[in-house]
């Protein structure tokens, strides 16, 4: 049985009653993972859903030609495999642990019974679903950007308006970006990025530290863009 404490530190569960809580509780199971363990695979049946207690999970799908393409980057509170609810069937994507992670793990079946009494927890999952069709639209608008170097500074502008701890007029992005990583994000090697990105620090747009990367010139990286 999962204790209320930990169901309450999850923002879909966090305004219901204590005998609610309960009876979640008695229904979940909490597990931990690894950096780099694999969660769930792309293809695979879906009969669970996830709710992220601590730890960060990287979403993606590999294409044909064997490379990872990221769609998304969960954090604490983030719900994944939410669409077993509605539709069931295989695993439209991966999930990965980039961290230490503890995940809070509900069979569809039991979770359809529960949220059909608790109407405002669906209506929640609802809205985590409309706000990652809206993500999807940005997938496909940064992907009419026909070049590396603009969909790389698209990227780098995702991440800084979500990872981003201002500092004057410079932008530390607060999150691992490896050029591997990068290249994920964008659909191209890692080769390639790097080569992006020495030619961005040439143009005094950004500044790569080990892991890590500063935006120096947002409207410079606008207009690489447009």
């Amino acid at each position: 049985m999962v204790e209320k404490e930990i169901l309450k530190k999850i923002p879909v569960f966090s305004a219901l009653p204590a005998n609610h809580l309960a009876r979640l509780g008695n229904i979940s199971e909490v597990k931990s993972f690894k950096n780099g363990n694999l969660i769930v695979s792309e293809k695979a049946p879906g009969k669970m859903l996830f709710f992220v207690i601590s730890g960060r999970i990287k979403i993606y799908k590999t294409t044909a030609a064997g490379h990872i393409k990221v769609l998304s980057y969960l954090n604490k509170g983030d719900i994944f495999g939410e669409m077993v609810i509605f539709d069931g069937g295989l695993r439209s994507a991966s999930a990965e642990a980039m961290a230490g992670c503890r995940i809070l793990i509900i069979r569809a079946k039991d979770f359809k019974e529960f949220a059909s009494s608790n109407i405002s927890v669906l209506l929640k999952i609802i809205s985590t679903l409309i706000g990652r069709l809206k993500k999807a639209d940005d997938e496909i608008r940064s992907l009419a950007y026909n070049t590396v170097i603009s969909r790389t500074a698209f990227t780098l502008l995702e991440f800084a308006d979500q990872y981003g701890v201002r500092n004057g007029d410079k932008i530390h992005i607060n999150f691992p970006l490896t050029h591997a990583e990068i290249a994920n994000n964008v659909g191209s090697s890692r080769e390639v990025i790097s080569r992006v990105l020495s030619k961005l620090e040439d143009l005094r747009y950004v500044k790569c530290h080990r892991g890590t990367i500063e935006i120096l010139d947002t409207a410079g990286l606008k207009k690489v863009i447009y």
